[in-house]
C-alpha cells in the first residue's frame, strides 16, 4: 500500500451510524466524506472521487443498489470503485444480486464493532484489482 491516504464515501442515512462511521475511519487514517441519501451520495462520489464507497442498503430518495448502479454507469475511475453495501437485515431477507446490483460486498451492520467492515475496507483498498475484475465482469453480461 503506498502512503498515500485513501477516500472514502460514507453513504448513510442514519445520522449516529454515519457520525460512527466517520469517526471509525477516520482514526484508522482515511480520508472520509459523507453523505445522507443515495443522491447526495452520488453527487459527491463525482465530486471527490472516492477510493473506496460505503453505503447503506435502505434510504430514502435513492437506495443503495440504484446508487450503485448509477455510479457503475459513469466513465472513468468512479464507475469501478469498490462498493461496500451496508445494512441491519443482511440475514433477515434477499439481498440483490452482487454482478447485477454493481456492490461488491454485503455487510451486516448490526455486526459487533465494525470488525467485519474494517476487514472488508482494508481487503478491497489492498486488492482494488478484483474490484476492476467483477466490473469488467458485470459489463461484459
Amino acid at each position: 500500500m503506498s502512503d498515500r491516504r485513501h477516500k472514502i464515501l460514507i453513504v448513510e442515512d442514519d445520522q449516529n451510524m454515519r457520525l460512527s462511521l466517520t469517526e471509525l475511519f477516520r482514526h484508522l487514517g482515511y480520508i472520509v466524506v459523507t453523505a445522507r441519501d443515495g443522491d447526495e451520495g452520488f453527487m459527491q462520489a463525482v465530486a471527490h472521487q472516492p477510493d473506496l464507497i460505503i453505503t447503506d442498503l435502505n434510504m430514502p430518495v435513492l437506495d443503495g443498489v440504484e446508487l450503485a448502479r448509477l455510479i457503475r454507469r459513469e466513465r472513468g475511475k468512479i464507475g469501478g470503485v469498490p462498493i461496500i453495501a451496508l445494512s441491519a437485515n443482511v440475514n433477515g431477507y434477499h439481498l440483490p444480486d452482487k454482478m447485477t446490483s454493481g456492490i461488491d460486498r454485503f455487510v451486516d451492520k448490526s455486526g459487533g464493532e465494525g470488525h467485519h467492515l474494517i476487514t472488508a475496507v482494508k481487503s478491497m483498498l489492498d486488492a482494488p484489482a478484483l474490484s476492476t475484475i467483477n466490473v469488467i465482469e458485470h459489463h461484459a453480461s
